[in-house]
């Protein structure tokens, strides 16, 4: 396929040679698609060619139908959703599908207040025909010609609604939207309330002692009880922008009651309702208890209908997914310096036998380390210390403990993830670790997963210290101290970029002494496979034998 000729900066967007796309052949080559091809997929290709079909389950029951574009008319709207990106300047108040925006952020202007309307549209994306796609893409900042705004409109739609499940439905629905929003703000001004929308979930909020009844009404109804309706100007506004209201899904929430918005509590502060924080708890006890596989088939089988439930043997891979993203929404909405974040994502660590660089940074913000400098602490100041300053001035991101464990953290946990983020260990052995149980079951376990193929094991001999307690680094390639951290280090660069962090020689430039440390006599490499179902915490503190 031909490449785009779509160029970066906005003044450049959907633009050839600065004037703006006025017919079909024009948008065929802006895109880098042939016409013919092009044409083809919108008007005479069969619908499975276009789209994939299939339904997701609704948070508040039934099914939503979705339709994802498939072959070449995913890859024109990939393109075209990022210059609409580039184009659309965000209402303050909505906060639906925008870069640093989320539910948290909508529901935060209404928190504590003393009543909580939501509304809902009906039908929001379906709505959205190609006519009013096509009108907003004549009119500024697009300014198509007719022809061009028809084939963009066509592209993006499907069904003559913007089709929920392509990449370009979110952000044009904001487009189309952005009357709405002027217009609601307007109106919440005007009768002293709070206003925020997030795609079709929209909310009110105030603290007057009563709801307005132009935006909500109390509607008598045949068995004599009451429900919430939306008021008349408030109908009337949202009809003009060429929306309805869904009427079963207006509800108005009081101080005294639970007052949600967009799933969120807001009584008194934007906050996870407490059933998603048991059912975290509840399986994370199931994955301590029965472990991985027994805990995911009993989730599955619980909460997934038949053909919605992974294959049995990915069920611990999909539980494990399933557990991470909930601790992404709980840190989202209560930051990641919650105590209750903190505390569950503690209980993962413990758990996982191999937790994700997802995982560290969630819980330290550890991102991976090139070096990870394993020493006894007699040798820190003369040894690890300038090699940890050589690193940094060379361009290496290494970890040594007191640089990177403050006063109060778990140090065990702190070494854990750092161990499991480094892609290469120095390992420092002088005559003074090798009598250390700490930099023994260290290095030992460095070994162990440098065997299993997780991490490359680079010892630095210090002196002549006795090799008899570390079996498995007979034989191999080592550097020695000289006395000079800067020449250490370029070594480390040179062999990870020569070889890919998969050391298995010192390379041969000047530098440190090389060379193999030599065989101890009697000495066995038995159990050299790290035993994955034990935790990091265990693999790497365990007493040796």
């Amino acid at each position: 396929m031909p490449v785009p000729q779509n160029l970066t900066g906005t003044g450049n967007v959907l633009r050839l040679s600065r004037r703006t796309l006025q017919s079909a052949d024009d948008v065929a080559t802006y895109l880098g698609a042939p016409l013919g091809q092009l044409l083809w997929t919108l008007y005479r290709a069969p619908d499975d060619v276009r789209y994939r079909h299939f339904e997701i389950p609704k948070r508040s029951g039934g099914m939503r139908p979705i339709h994802a574009p498939i072959g070449l008319l995913r890859e024109l709207q990939d393109r075209l959703h990022v210059d609409f990106k580039q184009l659309y300047r965000a209402h303050p108040n909505a906060h639906g599908f925008i870069d640093s925006r989320s539910i948290a952020s909508n529901a935060a202007d209404h928190a504590g207040k003393r009543w909580v309307l939501n509304v809902d549209l009906e039908d929001f994306f379906p709505t959205i025909n190609f006519g009013r796609i096509r009108g907003l893409l004549l009119r500024p900042p697009f300014e198509l010609g007719l022809a061009a705004a028809a084939v963009c409109a066509q592209i993006v739609t499907h069904r003559n609604g913007l089709p929920q499940g392509a990449p370009t439905s979110p952000v044009l629905s904001n487009f189309i939207a952005a009357t709405l929003d002027r217009r609601l703000l307007r109106l919440a001004r005007e009768h002293k309330l709070t206003y925020s929308r997030y795609a079709d979930d929209i909310t009110f909020s105030t603290d007057l002692a009563q709801f307005p009844a132009s935006i909500a009404v109390h509607e008598q109804i045949e068995s004599g009880g009451f429900k919430v309706a939306a008021g008349e100007v408030l109908e009337q506004t949202i009809r003009a922008c060429g929306f309805s209201i869904n009427a079963k899904k207006v509800r108005i929430q009081g101080r005294g009651v639970h007052q949600s918005v967009t799933g969120l509590c807001v009584n008194k502060r934007v906050n996870i309702e407490r059933q998603r924080i048991r059912r975290i708890r509840a399986m994370l006890h199931a994955w301590e208890k029965f472990g991985l596989a027994k805990a995911a088939g009993e989730h599955m089988e619980r909460y997934r209908s038949p053909g919605r439930r992974p294959r049995h043997d990915d069920n611990g891979r999909a539980f494990r997914n399933i557990v991470y993203g909930n601790l992404s929404f709980v840190k989202m909405v209560r930051g990641p310096a919650d105590p209750v974040y903190l505390k569950l994502c503690s209980k993962v660590l413990d758990l996982d036998p191999n937790p994700s660089k997802f995982i560290r940074q969630m819980v330290f913000g550890a991102d991976n380390y090139d070096i990870f400098i394993s020493h006894a602490s007699e040798d820190r100041a003369a040894v690890a210390k300038p090699i940890f300053v050589a690193c940094e001035s060379l361009g290496l991101k290494a970890f040594l403990d007191e640089e990177h464990i403050a006063w109060g953290e778990a140090f065990t946990k702190k070494i854990n993830v750092a161990l499991g983020a480094a892609r290469t260990v120095l390992a420092i052995i002088s005559s003074t670790s090798v009598t250390k149980d700490w930099p023994l079951t260290e290095v030992n376990t460095a070994l162990a997963l440098e065997i299993a193929g997780e991490k490359t094991v680079v010892p630095l001999i210090v002196g002549r210290p006795d090799m008899s307690k570390l079996p498995l680094i007979r034989g191999k390639d080592y550097l020695e101290w000289s006395g000079d951290p800067v020449q250490v280090v370029r070594r480390l660069r040179e062999v990870m970029a020569g070889h890919g962090g998969d050391v298995k020689r010192p390379p041969t430039r000047p530098g440190p002494t090389s060379g193999s440390v030599p065989t101890v006599s009697g000495a066995t490499t038995g159990q050299t496979s790290p035993q994955r179902e034990r935790s990091w915490l265990q693999r790497v503190f365990r007493k040796p034998d």
